[in-house]
């Protein structure tokens, strides 16, 4: 299968949340890509928030971690949507050492594969939505210099559906998963645009079986601010296609543009 037939499974044309699905990663697959090569990490979710269909989740877990969840979250009926919105470098021939984020690659596989019947089930219902974040995308595993791919990432209000969507679908509460509770800035501005607009934002620990915590949101700095986007983005590198990830231009010489990473 081609990316562009994977992405398709994913983000079916009739479903309702297919939108939110982001392209990027499944544009970088070319039919080559096979089973992960490193061992996968355990999704390490310990809780359990069982099926509510009143509920959005939020997954913000490391990497490929966040994806494990995932799959263990549409065994009680979530429809999965990938919100990676990078690149790995593997069009540029970039090794994965050399990239901030190093195991976007890893992802990039995981979605290449075959996906279990039960989540294809839980696309195709009339299922609540599980947002899937890497929690690292903005600091990532390395600083950024000189000929290192920069593939760090973030989110906007826009990447997600806003309250006033999910209200209309009959969600009235989102739960953020992770492992501390204090949700990262940038998904604040999600989370407090959720919250203004009648949506009940909780909180709770990946690794543990503990009670939700009603999350308490402060106004993150820029809140609502004309320039956000523009000012947020800063520091970080846009793919010319879409999404993010270039090479950090050694002095002296050009470049440091990344290729196209759309569908063409």
């Amino acid at each position: 299968m081609t990316g562009r037939d994977i992405y398709e499974v994913w983000a079916p044309a009739f479903d309702e949340w297919s939108p939110w699905v982001k392209p990027v990663l499944f544009a970088e697959i070319d039919g080559s890509a096979a089973t992960p090569s490193a061992p996968l990490p355990s999704s390490g979710l310990r809780c359990s928030v069982g099926a509510r269909r009143d509920t959005a989740l939020v997954v913000d877990l490391p990497g490929p971690q966040s994806l494990m969840a995932g799959f263990e979250l549409a065994k009680d009926g979530y429809r999965l949507v990938p919100l990676y919105n990078t690149t790995s470098g593997r069009r540029q021939r970039v090794p994965p050492e050399k990239c901030v984020l190093t195991d976007v690659g890893i992802i990039v596989q995981m979605l290449a594969t075959p996906l279990p019947e039960y989540v294809r089930n839980a696309i195709v219902g009339d299922n609540p939505p599980a947002f899937l974040l890497d929690s690292r995308r903005l600091q990532g595993d390395r600083k950024p210099g000189p000929g290192l791919y920069d593939n760090r990432w973030m989110v906007f209000p826009q990447d997600f559906p806003s309250a006033r969507f999910l209200r209309s679908r009959g969600i009235t509460q989102a739960i953020v998963i992770q492992e501390t509770l204090a949700p990262a800035e940038d998904l604040t501005h999600v989370l407090l645009r959720w919250k203004e607009g009648g949506i009940g934002v909780y909180l709770q620990d990946a690794d543990e079986a503990s009670a939700l915590q009603l999350a308490e949101l402060r106004r993150p700095s820029r809140f609502r601010w004309a320039l956000y986007r523009t000012l947020a983005l800063l520091g970080l590198r846009r793919n010319s296609a879409g999404g993010f990830g270039a090479v950090v231009p050694i002095p002296g010489e050009s470049g440091g543009f990344g290729h196209a990473h759309g569908f063409g």
